[in-house]
């Protein structure tokens, strides 16, 4: 038997377990997951817009200045800050975000979008700095949430990079709330999550 056939074999033991309330939870959060997986683009796609052309772009580590930061339930152990990052010995641009203890790190941005875009766009890379000692069971959650909407949630128990281009709500001209979110999920050590050169994009087409 695969060890990939084990670590299924003990999700099942665990789902068989859950009452009837979390299984319709899980459900819903299997429903999200493939949705998300529909939204989000290949590393291929990063430089590559189409025959759109960019307009407009935020930096949100030249504008980390303006962002408000905040932990949903308690503080302690948060860390976030702007500095250089090394995944997997390739160094990038980023926003240091250690989550709590407990609960969520949030860091809040108030983009004001211009009306002479037709689509836009987030680029970033979610990572996990050179030297901590994550596992599986060890994992920190990177989410992205827009106008009070999660729109992307990745896992991570690895020090590399992962890069995404994703798509934004059509909010041209208008005042958009984008937060970056990481969650511990219980365990927050050797958590030193980071994304790198995040910036939102405004195309014409």
């Amino acid at each position: 038997m695969t060890h990939h056939q084990d670590e299924l074999d003990a999700l099942y033991r665990r789902i068989a377990d859950l009452s009837d309330e979390s299984l319709i939870l899980l459900s819903q959060y299997i429903s999200f997951l493939k949705w998300q997986e529909e939204q989000w683009h290949s590393p291929a796609e990063w430089e590559d817009v189409g025959d759109n052309r960019v307009e407009w772009v935020y930096d949100l580590i030249e504008n980390f200045a303006q962002a408000r930061q905040a932990a949903t339930i308690d503080g302690r152990g948060m860390e976030i800050k702007v500095a250089p990052a090394s995944c997997e010995g390739v160094i990038r641009p980023a926003i240091w975000q250690h989550p709590p203890v407990k609960g969520e790190s949030v860091l809040e941005y108030q983009i004001q979008t211009p009306m002479d875009v037709d689509v836009l766009k987030m680029k970033f890379a979610a990572g996990v700095r050179d030297g901590a000692l994550l596992s599986q069971d060890n994992q920190v959650a990177f989410r992205v949430r827009v106008n009070g909407r999660i729109i992307w949630s990745h896992l991570k128990a690895e020090t590399t990079w992962d890069d995404f281009l994703i798509d934004l709500p059509s909010l041209a001209g208008q005042t958009m709330i984008v937060q970056l979110i990481t969650d511990a999920l219980g365990n927050s050590r050797w958590n030193w999550a980071v994304w790198g050169e995040p910036q939102v994009i405004g195309l014409s087409r």
